[in-house]
């Protein structure tokens, strides 16, 4: 069994590597490595590929082991896209090469060898060699592109577009006013005529642009995996699958994460500034202008009872600093109600929108969601536009995975404890992000024990010897 270091192989290794099977494995999201060999279930010398040749007996002059490396798998659909272009390429080289393979993606691994099949469909070059594609624990993103057209457009074609809707607008407005009107300018027409028709050629043309360079995959195309490969898909996931579940529910996800009520601890800031400020400006009229402004909120006037102007030698006079206290407090105390009211009226609306940009960003963020064209319509545990569905895991190969994941979380769950200070035994305030990081092993998730699990690699070696995969095994497996 050979290894192969690089992500995927040229057409010159293809050729010289007469082995007639490929056994392809592709990682998931933050499982990528530098090598293809090590401890990941993915890589040459794992326990679980150790496990897997075991149960197969495979000969390695026969059939070579090729993890496929995406990276570090980012979570990001336009990389992971990108990655199953490079992975059609490979496979359409083994198409050349007269060589059978095999795939097996674990989460967005999954999706990768999804992209590739939907990859070979766009190229009218269906994969000739494929015998399966396994996909376990795979959440599969149906995107669809954008209804409207200015929301696929990026700065310079939006600029574009901008001009020609305007231009529409007011040329149909032009043309309207003048219809209505009995005398009209002919130069007023043609403008009218010529905006219109600016509008409609510009935006005629961003609309084709797009169709003919459309990054999407149509719904035709999905279809179209589904009768060239349906049969050959194998869809392994456990009905509590973390990561096909959170992904699905983040969603419907919409309770609120800024209050109604945030804008009213600014008006309590602003209250401080505005005694100051109203203060300030009374104190400047009087300096200034002699009092004018008092004078004008004051009807009584101000003023000594002799006639004087009201100033002593030391400063303003009791009378009229006691006056500016009866002007100071209700104008401050009136300016912050209406502040309030401001807060309230605006508060609000303003919060709603705010949460719906914060969810928004959360939900984007947690798929991967960086494509400007398209957005996820649904999360599925199949790929879309899919009739044909597995079921989720049988309960003799659920329950094993369940107890494994939950015997490592009570494992967890006590260093967790201990970083977050719970226990008497924790020492000084620790690094909580990074304690918290150590402390996993990833084990706690049904999501990431798929391959830790016998009975789940038991499963999984049957359907590869199913589906014609080379084995020595005299006694047909079972699971």
């Amino acid at each position: 069994m050979s290894i192969n270091n690089n992500k995927k192989e040229s057409k010159d290794e293809v050729s010289q590597n007469d082995t007639p099977i490929k056994l392809v494995t592709v990682h998931g999201t933050g499982a990528g490595d530098v090598t293809s060999s090590g401890d990941k279930w993915w890589q040459l010398g794992s326990v679980f590929m150790d496990e897997l040749q075991k149960r197969l007996s495979l000969d390695p002059t026969q059939v070579e082991i090729v993890p496929f490396q995406w990276e570090n798998g980012p979570n990001s659909e336009s990389k992971r896209r990108e990655a199953g272009a490079e992975l059609a390429e490979q496979l359409h080289f083994y198409d050349q090469a007269k060589q059978d393979y095999y795939l097996i993606g674990h989460s967005h691994g999954g999706t990768v060898i999804y992209n590739a099949l939907l990859k070979s469909v766009a190229n009218k070059a269906p994969f000739e060699r494929l015998k399966l594609w396994c996909t376990v624990g795979t959440p599969f993103l149906d995107y669809r592109p954008n209804t409207f057209l200015f929301q696929r457009l990026k700065s310079i074609g939006l600029t574009i577009y901008t001009t020609g809707l305007v231009s529409l607008v007011l040329g149909i407005w032009i043309m309207l006013m003048t219809f209505f009107k009995s005398e009209f300018n002919e130069n007023i027409v043609t403008l009218g005529y010529s905006m219109t028709l600016y509008g409609v050629i510009t935006y005629a043309s961003l609309w084709l642009y797009e169709r003919r360079k459309k990054s999407w995959f149509t719904k035709k195309q999905k279809q179209q995996v589904e009768e060239l490969y349906r049969a050959s898909w194998c869809g392994l996931w456990h009905k509590e699958d973390e990561a096909i579940s959170a992904l699905s529910n983040v969603q419907n996800i919409s309770a609120p994460i800024i209050p109604n009520t945030f804008l009213l601890p600014v008006v309590a800031g602003f209250q401080f500034g505005l005694v100051i400020l109203v203060g300030l400006i009374f104190s400047f009229d009087l300096a200034v202008n002699g009092g004018d402004l008092l004078t004008y909120f004051v009807s009584s006037g101000y003023g000594s009872e002799d006639g004087s102007e009201g100033f002593s030698v030391g400063g303003i006079t009791f009378s009229i600093a006691f006056e500016i206290l009866l002007i100071w407090i209700p104008l401050t105390w009136v300016l912050t109600k209406l502040l309030s009211l401001f807060a309230h009226l605006f508060g609000r609306p303003l919060a709603f929108l705010l949460n719906k940009v914060v969810w928004a960003s959360i939900q984007k963020r947690a798929w991967g969601d960086d494509l400007l064209k398209e957005d996820v319509h649904a999360i599925s545990s199949h790929p879309p536009e899919f009739k044909h569905k597995c079921d989720f895991l049988c309960d003799s190969i659920a329950d094993p995975l369940r107890k494994h994941s939950e015997k490592n979380a009570i494992k967890t769950l006590h260093k967790v404890r201990l970083v977050l200070g719970m226990s008497e035994n924790a020492g000084t305030t620790p690094d909580i992000r990074t304690e918290l990081s150590d402390s996993l092993n990833w084990q706690e998730l049904i999501h990431t024990s798929y391959f830790d699990v016998p009975a789940f690699i038991d499963l999984l070696a049957k359907s590869l010897q199913e589906a014609g995969l080379v084995t020595s095994h005299k006694q047909t497996l079972t699971g």
